[in-house]
């Protein structure tokens, strides 16, 4: 199972900067006015590291690659980043409201080490893209440091390891700060005695990553690479480990949002046909005039329902008809697959009533994927897509089951809220 160890980290020197300054989202996150915001708001932002500006002058000695090394060791240099003196854990918890309540997180960041994903050591439940692996490997390449943790989750089945950060939390934090969508950060440096019991808790247990499979992946490139070019390679060099943030699947913080589908093109059928397409699986519990009515229905609904939206039309609650046998329907997906709304949707819905095929999702774009529900509406109303449906969040227990069997989620399928951010601590792999 996963081998979890202490580190000493690379931090900002907060005698030198606000750690609200320097501090930025995950870089897939970023849009280009996100960048430009983040870049004025201090000369030592993160995002120089993790999402450098391109220019048209860029060559291959001079890029955005080659400029983050460049910060990294200037920065290092005039001590904005400091190597922490002792091997440590480091505590992390978040507080946002959702769903219209209080949430509390809590992490630990801590090296892992690397295991392909056929030892069932660390486990995926997404697919990756060739594109942002190769950005990825060449920044880390270059500088030759974890930026950003990778967000693992393990099952923690007495709750051992989360009750030691939740005592670890109650002394003040190291830092404490907000952030421009109202989440409230704070970060502990832990050692002795609490990080030994952390580790001896946490024992030998599996990770499901929850966000940041291009940059596993990426580490595991970088990791046979380095293996390769290193005669005296032992197994013990800093590049076989990777660091994470890791979240007990006993946290009552651990948040799932669902993401939602809008259909983009015209519908293939009439409004009659698809009535009766719709009927062969799918049955009507309830009409509303509102989103917020179909919404609230949906929070509280079991598996199996979805809401449907039509341009100018009413919004549908709808369930997956009794006697519909899921295990004869969906033969060619295991089990835990089977019980996914996500996958009745793109299967059953969007393939066998609407006729839209697996290539023309992957292929042809025929899917805009949404966190906003409302933004999902206005763009149907708008015209942009011809059917907008609403889902109910996966379940943490039916991403596990699902990841446990070595299977993947479809495109979009998991938004775990919120994300963590980058610049707390960075893991140096040299």
């Amino acid at each position: 199972m996963a081998e979890v160890s202490s580190f000493k980290g690379l931090l900002y020197n907060t005698s030198k900067v606000k750690i609200e300054d320097v501090v930025a989202p995950p870089y897939d996150v970023i849009s280009p006015e996100e960048q430009e915001r983040l870049y004025q708001r201090s000369p030592y932002n993160v995002v120089r590291l993790i999402l450098g500006k391109e220019t048209p002058r860029d060559t291959l000695s001079d890029n955005r690659y080659t400029r983050a090394r460049a910060f990294l060791e200037e920065w290092i240099r005039e001590e904005i980043l400091i190597r922490d003196a002792q091997e440590r854990l480091y505590l992390y918890r978040q507080e946002f409201s959702a769903l219209g309540r209080k949430w509390r997180r809590m992490a630990f960041f801590a090296r892992v080490r690397l295991a392909d994903f056929s030892e069932e050591v660390i486990l995926p439940h997404e697919r990756t893209l060739s594109a942002p692996k190769e950005d990825r490997l060449k920044l880390l390449r270059e500088c030759r440091v974890n930026f950003s943790p990778i967000f693992g989750l393990f099952p923690d089945e007495d709750g051992g390891v989360y009750s030691l950060l939740k005592d670890a939390s109650e002394v003040s934090p190291f830092c404490r700060f907000g952030d421009e969508a109202g989440v409230i950060h704070e970060f502990w440096l832990l050692d002795g005695t609490l990080v030994e019991a952390i580790k001896r808790s946490f024992g030998s247990q599996p990770i499901l990553i929850a966000d940041g499979h291009h940059r596993y992946e990426t580490a595991l490139q970088y990791k046979k690479e380095r293996t390769q070019a290193n005669p005296n390679h032992t197994g013990r060099e800093p590049y076989n480990f990777v660091m994470m943030a890791l979240v007990s699947m006993k946290d009552p913080g651990l948040l799932v949002l669902p993401t939602h589908r809008v259909l983009k093109g015209d519908l293939p059928y009439s409004a009659e046909v698809l009535e009766e397409r719709l009927g062969r699986y799918f049955e009507r519990m309830a009409l509303y005039s509102d989103l917020n009515g179909l919404l609230s229905a949906l929070d509280g609904a079991s598996p199996h329902v979805f809401g449907l939206h039509f341009s100018g039309g009413p919004f549908l609650l709808v369930s997956l008809k009794k006697g519909v046998d899921l295990d004869r329907e969906l033969s060619h997906l295991p089990p835990p697959m089977r019980e996914l709304d996500v996958i009745l949707l793109h299967e059953l819905l969007l393939e066998r009533v609407f006729g839209v095929s697996h290539e023309e999702v992957r292929d042809k774009g025929r899917l805009g994927y949404y966190k906003d529900a409302r933004q999902a509406l206005e763009d149907v109303d708008k015209g942009v897509g011809s059917l907008a449906a609403f889902l109910r969040a996966p379940s943490v227990d039916e991403i596990w089951k699902v990841a446990r069997v070595g299977e993947t989620m479809p495109q979009k399928s998991t938004y775990f809220y919120p994300k963590l951010i980058t610049g707390l601590v960075m893991n140096p792999l040299d």
